[in-house]
């Protein structure tokens, strides 16, 4: 045996057996979920030839469609958020028709589970992949794209197999092959480029912004704050808590704002990605969908074993100034401050945290795209990821992108089909694709900031501001 090849088995080793501990138990361990198999068949589009093939791998549904013109590269396709019901379900990706007649073939896992289990997300899509070179051939390359929680998916996937820079000579050629092993190992797949559209690439940051939300309206409405909430939270605090943030209430949901109503506006602002276009329009929009998460624990539904919001440290603002003003600081005494459980989320040196932890340790191109109106996933998720690239030297292989649309992933088929392309581009001839410097407050607050990027129609669009320059949409 060789001395390089010793220390890399010593690692492999060690490795293993700190993977081996075992996990707290959780509700999500235990649920039982079902694959309706009579709505798994489809088949090909009326005039793009092709194979198809669905079925059920390890405990999830999948559907495969590989064109006549085949290019020998396969998409995967990450499904978003489906709720909490048992049955797991597959569709098609939107560019499907695209994918088809330009060659690509495609394959689209349910996940194994509900709820917000990235880590099934992972599971299920790295299988599939592998599923598809045991009965297809190896493909050319593998490319990965999907929506919101889907685009978790897509961060962490990406950053299993490999995500570490190696240096040059034979150092750096041990170092591979221990990425190499470490990859096979956690069950990553290595994929040639990404393309996560409105995705959640804050991972923890999401249910972060939820439970800051919820604290910061009690706060502003001059409710005391009670952890946990009480059951009955939704008839006894929430109609208080509305009441005292809009001037309408009981007139269907409201939308007029109160003097505290509008702190509670302008810190989701702050808390949403800061001044930009757009976010005024979107604002009301989003106010059934962002108080139907207050009076909720940080546990996701059972998937993580304990409380995971924790904001000791946090510090609330109202601007983008960095000082803090009389109401920010009446604002940070007043919001009730929690900790998170140690043991909710661990991190792993191998394998998958129960909600996995993005990093921005990028090792393949990605193109990040998302509307800057949705508040649901809001554009603060991209600003976190491109920190993250950029605080690991990884920037360079980060395009962001921002377009101007209210809905949670309204992109036109323009948009997608572009972002897709140019990825592909990039990939092929490793010229880098234009994006939008999205950590620049100036650049962000620009009335035209999202014009560069947006195409093609989708219906929110037609109550926002157009663009006043040459790149208006």
């Amino acid at each position: 045996m060789s001395i390089l090849k010793r220390p890399l088995l010593a690692v492999v080793a060690l490795l293993l057996s700190i993977s081996a501990f075992a996990e707290t138990e959780v509700p999500q361990d235990s649920r039982e979920f079902f694959v309706d198999e009579s709505k798994l068949p489809f088949e090909s589009i009326l005039g793009l030839p092709s194979q198809t093939a669905w079925g059920v791998l390890e405990g999830a549904g999948y559907q495969i469609e590989i064109p006549d013109n085949w290019n020998g590269d396969l998409v995967m396709y990450t499904h978003g958020f489906r709720g909490e019901g048992e049955e797991l379900t597959v569709d098609a990706p939107p560019l499907r028709a695209w994918f088809m007649a330009n060659g690509y073939a495609w394959a689209a896992s349910s996940y194994s589970k509900n709820y917000y289990d990235v880590k099934a997300g992972i599971e299920s899509t790295n299988a599939l992949a592998r599923y598809f070179t045991q009965e297809y051939g190896e493909p050319n390359r593998t490319f990965i794209t999907g929506f919101s929680m889907g685009g978790h998916v897509i961060g962490a996937a990406i950053e299993m197999f490999p995500n570490i820079k190696c240096p040059r000579g034979k150092g750096g050629a041990t170092c591979r092959r221990i990425a190499d092993v470490l990859g096979k190992l956690s069950g990553g797949v290595a994929y040639d480029g990404a393309v996560p559209m409105c995705g959640v690439m804050g991972d923890e940051a999401l249910f972060d912004y939820f439970g800051d939300f919820g604290l910061a309206a009690e706060a502003n409405a001059g409710i005391t704050s009670v952890y946990p909430p009480p059951e009955d939270y939704a008839v006894t605090v929430l109609p208080q808590l509305i009441a005292a943030l809009f001037t309408d209430f009981g007139a269907g949901f409201p939308v007029f704002l109160t003097e505290a109503g509008e702190r509670q506006k302008a810190l989701t602002k702050q808390l949403s990605g800061g001044e930009r276009p757009v976010f005024d329009e979107a604002y009301p929009a989003f106010q059934g969908l962002l108080f139907s998460f207050t009076g909720s624990t940080s546990d996701l539904s059972g998937v993580l074993p304990g409380d995971n919001y924790d904001n000791t440290d946090r510090l609330y603002q109202l601007d983008a100034s960095r000082g803090l003003t009389r109401e920010e600081r009446a604002l940070n005494r007043a919001i009730l401050r929690l900790e998170a459980d140690p043991n909710a989320n661990p991190d792993k040196l191998i394998g998958l945290e129960r909600l996995p932890i993005i990093t921005g340790r990028l090792a393949i191109p990605v193109v990040s795209v998302h509307t800057l109106g949705d508040l649901f996933v809001p554009f603060s998720m991209q600003q976190i990821y491109a920190r993250e690239a950029k605080a690991n030297g990884r920037e360079g292989l980060l395009v962001s992108r921002a377009t101007r649309a209210i809905g949670h992933c309204e992109f036109s088929g323009d948009e997608l089909v572009t972002s897709f392309a140019d990825m592909v581009n990039w990939v092929n001839t490793g010229e880098r694709p234009a994006g939008d410097d999205i950590l620049d407050r100036a650049n962000v607050a620009d009335p035209n900031f999202g014009c560069q990027f947006s195409e093609g129609e989708v219906a929110s669009r037609l109550g926002i501001p157009a663009c006043s320059s040459e790149d208006a949409i």
